[in-house]
């Protein structure tokens, strides 16, 4: 057997925030991912370039972290960066410019390829040649590369009437979500086991290996914020940190209009500590019948769901979702969780614990957030 390719390349420097500062802003690599004082990982075409610091990657993992075995090295490392042949003489403007002495220029005996060598800040030797120099194929640029981007989805960004801090926003968020690959994989930050199964149901089409937070043996962190979107991001912020992963956090709940939108964000809480939403749902419905809500109209309520994807180094995006109903007294239906067997969804005669998963997962409020989550994935405009 043959591998595919390489997908990681690996150098080693003691000071990361310079060579952050180096491989963010001369090489113009977007970063992906950091932790302070042990790595920092960026994006280079269709492969991901990591700088490790040897004084804290030679240690055996620590107990209950991913074990990951030690590695680490000294003195300069080598790495040489793939581009087009007529960029060359680009390149030298560019590093020279920004003050990068050229430590050799030279064209290669037999061969029309040309190589220019240069140092990072922390002594690695590092070259830029063009694929021929190998025979490979021609090199591609890195805006034609295997993750759909192109350059003038980039420049179509760039709109001289938006505020810089937006196109910046945009262009990294475009770079950040194209790291998501098929085959990556995810930690579903919930130890709700029926959320995970229908989280890791979405995903199973784009090719993403999840693996729950539970499984892990991560914390389940407080629920501290006031809002859908806040303790969304708290927890996937939370579980990427403790994995060194990207992770996916969902909150969602039941808001119901007669409630003043209760239960809402505390849906969980209803539940009480046995999460028992039989126990929930009677809550709600002696609350509706205290208010006499009695007809359909009187009953109005909707899911809300807000997704938050976010990255070890404390970048994230949320994406929200919402689907309309009322609810219905006794609870129909076995299939689902939580509050299903009493929500009808508007223009459907079973309740979300009648209907087959699978229909429930087309039009859900998680289904609808998670198909602006995709659509960032795969690199295209929000659907709304």
């Amino acid at each position: 057997m043959t591998p595919d390719g390489i997908l990681e390349t690996v150098l080693y420097a003691r000071d990361l925030e310079a060579a952050e500062d180096f491989y963010a802003t001369v090489m113009g690599m977007p970063v992906i991912a950091r932790e302070a004082g042990r790595h920092v990982f960026f994006r280079c075409g269709n492969q991901v370039f990591l700088v490790f610091n040897p004084a804290a990657t030679i240690h055996a993992p620590a107990k209950g972290a991913l074990p990951v075995p030690p590695h680490g090295a000294s003195g300069a490392g080598h790495v040489c960066f793939r581009i087009a042949p007529q960029d060359i003489e680009g390149w030298r403007r560019h590093l020279e410019a920004r003050g990068v002495a050229i430590e050799a220029d030279f064209r290669w005996p037999g061969s029309a390829a040309r190589s220019l060598y240069f140092r990072d800040p922390a002594g690695n030797c590092l070259e830029l040649a063009p694929a021929e120099l190998w025979g490979l194929q021609k090199g591609r640029r890195v805006d034609q590369d295997d993750f759909g981007s192109s350059r003038s989805k980039v420049m179509n960004l760039i709109d001289p009437n938006k505020n810089e801090h937006d196109v910046i926003r945009k262009v990294v968020s475009t770079f950040r979500h194209q790291a998501l690959p098929r085959g990556a994989r995810l930690v579903v930050a919930s130890h709700n086991a029926g959320k995970v199964r229908e989280i890791d149901d979405l995903l199973k089409p784009f090719g993403i290996d999840a693996v729950s937070a539970a499984d892990l043996g991560l914390p389940e962190p407080e629920e501290t914020e006031d809002s859908f979107v806040g303790n969304a991001r708290l927890k996937a912020l939370a579980a990427a940190r403790a994995a060194g992963l990207p992770a996916l956090a969902d909150d969602s709940g039941l808001c119901v209009d007669a409630l003043d939108g209760a239960p809402g964000i505390h849906s969980a809480r209803w539940a009480g500590p046995q999460r028992d939403f039989a126990l929930a749902m009677r809550n709600v419905e002696e609350r509706l019948q205290a208010r006499k809500a009695t007809t359909p109209e009187a009953r109005r309520a909707h899911f809300a769901c807000a997704l938050c994807l976010a990255w070890p180094d404390g970048t994230s995006e949320v994406f929200e979702g919402r689907v309309d109903g009322a609810l219905v007294w006794p609870p129909r239906g076995e299939n689902g969780f939580g509050y299903d067997p009493v929500f009808q969804p508007d223009g459907h005669a079973e309740t979300f614990g009648e209907m087959a998963p699978a229909d429930k997962h087309a039009m859900s409020h998680r289904a609808r957030a998670f198909e602006k989550f995709m659509h960032l994935i795969a690199g295209q405009d929000d659907p709304d």
